[in-house]
């Protein structure tokens, strides 16, 4: 599923790191793009002294990805970072994008910079956002117990987004046992106040379909999965529930190439990108292949 990975590095959070919080080395990686990004206006040129010591410092935290086993590749292109990185995504082909975050926003602050969320916001790849803190995660250090135990939190609207996301959770949970718990918020702006007497039945129906996922997802070799219905505004409710400690990672879709707030997987994803503190695997809308 996630044979060739893009990996952005701003040379702060050393790669074999980002790399320890994705899931599970069964999903398949065997090639990594270790991409760095000079971020500099039109005509700049990086003087040749320059160049070679990033050269250097890239090929050193390449070969640390190689001797985990990895096929690394490393690229230190000159341009407009988000652009970059989404332009070499496509250029080779990969199939997932993985960014990671340590901004530091206060307590309504954004979680997220401007770079991964640009990325974010134009991708049509799977991209997986990382958070870090810079005291204890930005050395060398690989860290092969964030695969496991994993326990993922799936926002679902039942839309065909949300389908698209149940098959990476599906492959994801099912190669490594995580549990998994599926959630569904009814959209208290929509239900209210016309459609209230009808709430009932929206639950029933909702928790059937819940149902299903969770027999399929079981069936398959996952870990035991739970359902949560909640009502209210799902951004609120989705966020407290991702800040609760409980999860170590949450997959969810997203409309891809700019969130429209129209649509309940839209406007949400865009808040869990600014301010879930957890590890999230965005799944576009419009994905490769």
């Amino acid at each position: 599923m996630f044979k060739k990975i893009l990996i952005a590095d701003d040379l702060t959070i050393h790669p074999s790191n980002m790399i320890g919080h994705f899931p599970d080395h069964t999903l398949g990686i065997e090639e990594v793009i270790l991409a760095h990004v000079l971020n500099a206006t039109e005509g700049f040129r990086l003087d040749d002294d320059s160049r070679r010591r990033l050269d250097a410092k890239l090929s050193d935290r390449s070969r640390k990805l190689e001797e985990m086993g990895f096929n690394c590749h490393p690229e230190l292109v000159t341009g407009v970072p988000g652009r970059v990185i989404l332009e070499l995504a496509e250029k080779h082909n990969v199939s997932v994008v993985m960014i990671g975050s340590h901004h530091r926003g206060g307590l309504r602050g954004s979680l997220i910079g401007s770079v991964s969320y640009s990325i974010l916001h134009e991708t049509t790849r799977p991209t997986f956002l990382v958070r870090f803190s810079p005291e204890t995660d930005s050395t060398g250090e690989f860290r092969p117990e964030a695969g496991s135990g994993l326990n993922i939190l799936y926002p679902t609207d039942f839309s065909e987004i949300a389908e698209v996301a149940f098959l990476y959770l599906e492959r994801i949970a099912t190669a490594t046992g995580a549990s998994v718990t599926i959630y569904h918020v009814h959209d208290k702006a929509r239900i209210d106040p016309y459609l209230r007497d009808k709430l009932p039945e929206f639950d029933r129906e909702d928790r059937a379909r819940m149902e299903h996922m969770k027999n399929h997802l079981e069936t398959n070799g996952s870990g035991p999965c739970t359902i949560q219905l909640s009502y209210g505004v799902p951004v609120q409710r989705l966020l407290k529930l991702a800040k609760s400690g409980e999860y170590n990672l949450m997959i969810m879709g997203t409309q891809g190439r700019g969130y429209i707030p129209e649509i309940f997987l839209g406007s949400t994803a865009n808040a869990v990108a600014r301010h879930a503190p957890l590890p999230v695997l965005f799944i576009p809308r419009y994905r490769a292949g």
